[in-house]
């Protein structure tokens, strides 16, 4: 039979995504959520380890372990906990209570999972607990001297627990915020509820832990509205806003009381009721914020500060390290931390950045400690775009974010010219994004990668049938033609507007590309197939991911790609993608993603579904592209679907992690078999 894990922790999140790990390493887990329904599963179960948390609802993780050896138990324990990091702690949990291995919360979900299997597969280096001593034993002088440092039985040391966690208040008084906005925003609230709920429960029974009775109470009254809520539909704002209130005003209080502050102590409390009111981010967008920051606490609140939005946020601590990430995947804005222990790295990162492709135009958003006239100018010299002072409001650094997502989202034209150069010149010129082909086979190979809203005909283009071809090609796109009035196509039907040479032409070639960007930027979905265009689909890729891991869930990700297309006649290879594109966009649920990825692959986007019973569905979709290939074989003789597949968090808890984990084993596929599927 295999290994049993008893998990003894009340944090619903952090049960749901570890489990789906440990059984992914042939454990049987079972969980608990208090210290007395844990106890009774041990003498039902007996299960070979334990993981027990630090803080439970009816008793301190501590003092349950310590129960525990007093009872003779000497089963093997693995302690995890965010708040009790201090040495006297470790020693005592270690050295005493025979705990084989401390983690401090949060956890590599992956790394966990792997260090329990190995404890439960290698012998025990830890030699079991001893039970407590007698009375009359304790008096020993041999006793005593064992550890002559420290006292005999040490134990935890409360007041710098307690410090450690008054630190961390304001980030969960911020994610609480964050997750109380969600419930009052969105439609569908079941599981931002259970989430809202999750992190009340979590911050009364801790706060009321470590003595901070206000703040206990404040969320108490959250927890009750919300239970409210689930169980009749009806929650008293009011009430709710003031609780929420309560909880950052005392949070904030409570750091400036604490004996040892947090290096970049979080920015004063903005209310609730402003809070709410910062500006949305457009739901077909997901920004990714670079950040360009040496201090950890500044990163932490930064996370915090932005868990009510979504946004992709990219810490960093090193210039060389943001120009390479910057480099890959161009970021909507950066955010930099002033002043840098390099005082030179700001310029020296600015000048770098901007030379990147796809970076000219991001905003770079500076941070900084010090608000004085020289500081300004300095940035202003250096070409910062936004300058936000310390402390800093959560209003302000919202709606400097909005800034930076207005400027991505503003259509910025591309312009293709087929053999015209003195045009082409004239367009750089004005400041415009050009690109010159002087072949139809350049252009045609190209306009599917560079994806121009604009092409221009240039005066020596004759063949009638060049606007028929260019057009078939950009099929998956809005893409404008146009000519010169004195070229020979000027005429023909395809073409959207003939331009004057005589007559302002470039004003009338840059609104028309405008008016197609700016289409094409509301047009999320492909007109023949119905997936999602490359960029909204790294969009709903992103929101489906973060949203499995705020609530615990699995994660799947799948590249499907329409394999041995080499070779055959353009216009059959399209016929073939856009079928199989069609044919993933409605064998799926409507909540799945279900994207483009490039040429001939599609990607889809699994959520709360386990990694085996995504195979299924995956394997039943190739089963329809073989039937129908058996059905149809003139039209569908070439059609096969290779798939690979990866799944969150046994392959990475990042959608770039997840689509290389699927590449790679789509790579495999392919050279494999035509139809094969590859997903470990």
């Amino acid at each position: 039979m295999a290994p049993n894990v008893l998990l003894l922790d009340d944090d619903t999140q952090f049960r749901t995504s570890v489990t789906p790990a440990l059984e992914a390493f042939g454990l049987r887990v079972t969980s608990a959520t208090k210290g007395s329904i844990a106890r009774a599963l041990i003498e039902e179960e007996e299960p070979s380890l334990l993981v027990v948390d630090g803080l439970l609802p009816d008793t301190n993780g501590i003092t349950w372990i310590e129960d525990l050896r007093a009872d003779g138990y000497d089963t093997p324990i693995i302690f995890v906990s965010a708040f009790y990091r201090d040495l006297t702690t470790f020693k005592h949990l270690t050295r005493d209570l025979g705990v084989i291995r401390v983690f401090h919360k949060p956890v590599t979900v992956e790394r966990f999972a792997r260090e329990v299997a190995n404890a439960l597969s290698a012998p025990m280096s830890v030699a079991p607990a001893p039970h407590h001593r007698a009375r009359d034993q304790a008096d020993d002088p041999a006793e005593r001297v064992l550890y002559p440092e420290e006292p005999s039985e040490p134990g935890v040391d409360t007041e710098r627990a307690r410090e450690s966690y008054v630190s961390l208040l304001p980030i969960a008084a911020d994610n609480l915020t964050g997750a109380i906005r969600r419930v009052h925003s969105e439609i569908d609230r079941a599981s931002v509820v259970a989430e809202a709920l999750r992190q009340a429960h979590d911050l009364h029974g801790a706060a009321a832990t470590h003595g901070l009775a206000e703040i206990s109470e404040a969320a108490a009254r959250i927890e009750h509205e919300l239970r409210q809520l689930q169980e009749s539909g009806r929650l008293d704002w009011p009430t709710m806003f003031e609780s929420i209130d309560a909880v950052r005003a005392h949070a904030a209080a409570a750091v400036g009381r604490a004996s040892q502050p947090v290096a970049a102590a979080p920015p004063p409390v903005t209310p609730a009721a402003s809070f709410f009111l910062h500006r949305p981010i457009p739901s077909d967008f997901v920004p990714t914020l670079l950040v360009l920051e040496d201090d950890p606490a500044m990163i932490a609140y930064l996370r915090a500060a932005f868990d009510e939005v979504l946004v992709h946020l990219r810490p960093v601590s090193t210039v060389d390290e943001a120009l390479k990430i910057a480099s890959r995947n161009p970021p909507t804005a950066v955010l930099v931390g002033w002043p840098l222990r390099d005082r030179d790295a700001l310029a020296r990162f600015v000048q770098m950045f901007r030379g990147l492709y796809g970076c000219g135009q991001a905003p770079i958003i500076m941070l900084s400690v010090d608000d004085d006239p020289h500081t300004r100018a300095q940035a202003a010299q250096l070409g910062i775009d936004i300058f936000l002072p310390h402390p800093i409001e959560l209003v302000r650094l919202h709606h400097a974010l909005g800034t930076a997502v207005e400027r991505a989202m503003t259509p910025r034209p591309k312009i293709a010219i087929l053999r015209d150069p003195d045009a082409a010149r004239s367009i750089e010129d004005a400041g415009l994004e050009c690109l010159l082909y002087f072949s139809l086979e350049e252009l045609l190979r190209e306009l599917d990668v560079e994806s121009p809203d604009v092409v221009l005909l240039g005066s020596s283009v004759t063949a009638k049938q060049v606007p028929g071809i260019i057009g078939m090609s950009a099929w998956d796109s809005e893409c404008a033609l146009l000519c010169f009035d004195d070229s020979p196509l000027a005429m023909e039907p395809q073409i959207t507007e003939r331009l004057s040479r005589a007559s302002g032409w470039l004003a009338h070639l840059h609104r028309e590309a405008e008016r197609v960007a700016r289409l094409r930027r509301q047009q999320v979905r492909c007109g023949q197939t119905g997936v999602l265009a490359r960029s909204a689909a790294v969009a709903a890729l992103e929101a489906g991911l973060s949203s499995a891991q705020r609530h615990g869930r699995t994660y799947s990700v799948g590249l499907i790609r329409a394999t041995d297309l080499e070779g055959l006649d353009h216009v059959l290879a399209r016929r073939l993608q856009s079928h199989l594109g069609r044919l993933i966009y409605g064998r799926f649920r409507r909540e799945d993603v279900r994207g483009r990825w490039d040429d001939d692959t599609f990607v889809v986007g699994l959520d709360g579904t386990s990694a085996r019973a995504v195979v299924q569905v995956l394997r039943r979709l190739q089963e329809e592209v073989g039937a129908q290939r058996m059905r149809d074989p003139e039209a569908l003789a070439f059609l096969h679907a290779a798939i690979g597949l990866s799944s969150y968090p046994l392959d990475g808890d990042t959608s770039r992690a997840l689509i290389l984990a699927a590449h790679e084993r789509l790579q495999t596929a392919v050279e494999r078999d035509p139809d094969a599927l590859v997903w470990r």
